[in-house]
């Protein structure tokens, strides 16, 4: 049965204020010291153009320290730091590290540590900001470019990882943005090796500024902040390991795609920019799933919500009318494969159409040794069977009638990692989740639809409250953030996934874990630490408590 829920307005509420896309500061320093020629220009530009106001830097008075060069600020020595405290913290820094040779990029001089550090510090003992690594050093190899260039780029990008664990326990959220291809950000190649090379990617176009320009935005906002250490890969699916077609002899021309999707533009970093968006959230009764629903009506999104809970949903229903927005409820049980099965086309009818799936539903079945075979039925019904049924329906009647997608689901840091026993069943259902987005990317981009998902770590949902208090204090210590995470930081990056301004983001898996991903770095002594209560020092020894 289908419920529709008419939009109210909310009384003192401004119409276009969503509190999780609005930056934590307008302004946005742009440390250009890693970035040859007109990069910075570029990028500035297209910063403001989303209604930040960028400040572009290549010297000392970013931050306040003295000009030290990439490398002689290494060590991150105290001097360094001398004369910033947190009153002149800037609350968004981004600096540019630009120079990968296989793209015919000029040398990058490499990050000026020694500032880059001091902001970061300063940020830290302010107890918040947003770090930002713009670059197009993505770790790979490519023939024929020399060695040591390469392995300058990768020392400031882990430099630059251990930086962001740092400060993570302090309020301050570091990310990585890689690029791909874009002349606009100084690349030149040949016109036959730019067609050669855009021939492997999922999207093929080149990256532009204003591309980069709205994964800054996103990072720099209030909702990004338990997205902790992770890459953004704005290269149209680059590293998804395309093979292509290729005729005998150079070539010539990129051929057309089969079909030309309307291109998403990136919206300013304020307003509603889902409006004319209806989004079938799937596993919408609580947990992410209802974060990410409300969070979705806040930027202008209508709403389909399934989940077998009705009165749940109703709950939820209200919410987004409440937010001036329409709702239709759907009663669907996802362990289901018939239910599933009829879900896009219900959402579709019930809703005159759909522009995009959010699956949030999930099921934490445990296994047992010898084997649980209804566990591993649920679970793979739920997590991975009935998604691919729901998503499949959508992608091909937005294929059939012409209209872009996006799909966007929602895995789990135990698709690569095992972090209790018993996980057999769930692991291995979020890493196929993981898998079929990544397959499901490069098959649908020539009709102009994105597939993408998330990885949460430990978050405050019914599933993340499985964990009892001694286990939680484990992932705590474990987490550079120091904390749990709150569904709304998760339906932050759900949305971004979702919006224009993610156009170029394709095939990628993104940790919302606090850092947890990261790896092993808890500190190697007794008792169970708890969150830091003091900032790093400038020098880089003084070990951060809580970690």
């Amino acid at each position: 049965m289908t419920h529709v829920h008419d939009t109210a307005t909310r009384p003192g509420t401004p119409e276009g204020e969503d509190p999780l896309r609005t930056p934590v500061s307008a302004r946005v320093v742009v440390d250009a010291a890693g970035a040859p020629g007109g990069a910075a220009d570029a990028l500035t530009d297209a910063l403001t153009a989303l209604g930040l106001a960028p400040e572009a830097t290549g010297a000392c008075e970013a931050t306040g320290a003295s000009g030290a060069s990439g490398a002689s600020g290494a060590t991150g020595a105290p001097g360094h730091g001398r004369g910033l405290d947190s009153g002149s913290a800037p609350a968004a820094y981004c600096a540019l590290l630009l120079g990968e040779e296989a793209f015919g990029a000029e040398r990058s001089p490499g990050l000026e540590r020694a500032r880059v550090r001091a902001a970061a510090l300063a940020m830290a003992a302010a107890g918040r900001g947003r770090l930002v690594l713009v670059t197009d050093a993505t770790g790979e190899t490519h023939a024929g470019t020399d060695p040591d260039r390469h392995a300058r780029l990768a020392a400031d990008r882990a430099w630059w990882q251990h930086l962001v664990t740092e400060v993570a326990g302090h309020g301050v959220v570091g990310n990585t943005v890689v690029t791909g291809y874009s002349p606009e950000l100084g690349h030149r190649l040949s016109p036959a090796a730019e067609a050669g090379l855009l021939r492997y990617l999922v999207q093929r176009r080149a990256t532009t500024a204003a591309d980069v320009a709205a994964a800054v935005g996103f990072l720099v906002s209030e909702g990004c902040s338990y997205l902790v250490g992770e890459t953004l890969p704005v290269d149209g699916g680059a590293g998804l390991g395309q093979i292509p077609s290729l005729p005998a002899g150079p070539p010539a021309a990129v051929p057309a795609p089969r079909r030309s999707a309307p291109a998403e533009q990136p919206a300013p970093v304020t307003g509603r920019d889902l409006l004319g968006h209806t989004v079938l959230v799937a596993g919408a009764s609580s947990g992410i799933g209802r974060a990410a629903a409300l969070h979705l009506a806040e930027r202008g999104a209508d709403v389909v919500l399934a989940a077998r809970r009705t009165g749940a949903l109703e709950e939820v229903a209200a919410g987004i009318a409440a937010a001036g927005r329409q709702a239709w409820t759907l009663r669907c049980d996802l362990s289901d494969p018939e239910d599933a099965a009829s879900l896009g086309e219900r959402a579709w009818k019930a809703a005159g159409g759909v522009t995009s799936l959010l699956y949030a539903a999930g099921h934490l079945g445990f296994s047992a040794v010898g084997g649980d075979a209804a566990s591993a039925a649920r679970t793979f019904a739920v997590n991975l069977h009935s998604f691919v049924a729901v998503t499949e329906y959508l992608a091909a009647r937005w294929r059939d009638e012409k209209a872009p997608g996006a799909v966007v689901g929602v895995s789990s840091v135990s698709s690569t990692l095992s972090p209790v026993a018993g996980l057999e069943y769930y692991g291995a259902s979020k890493a196929a989740m993981a898998q079929y987005i990544r397959g499901l990317a490069v098959s649908v981009a020539r009709h102009g639809i994105r597939a993408n998902c998330v990885a949460p770590g430990i978050i405050e949902t019914p599933m993340g409250d499985a964990a009892g208090p001694e286990h939680r204090r484990g992932w705590i210590s474990r987490i550079p953030a120091g904390r749990v995470g709150d569904p709304r930081e998760v339906a932050a990056v759900l949305g971004h996934l979702l919006s224009g301004s993610a156009a170029r983001v394709t095939g990628a898996v993104l940790r919302v874990d606090g850092g947890f991903g990261l790896g092993d770095v808890a500190p190697l002594r007794p008792g169970y630490p708890e969150p830091a209560a003091s900032a790093p020092s400038a020098s880089g020894r003084e070990q951060v408590e809580g970690r």
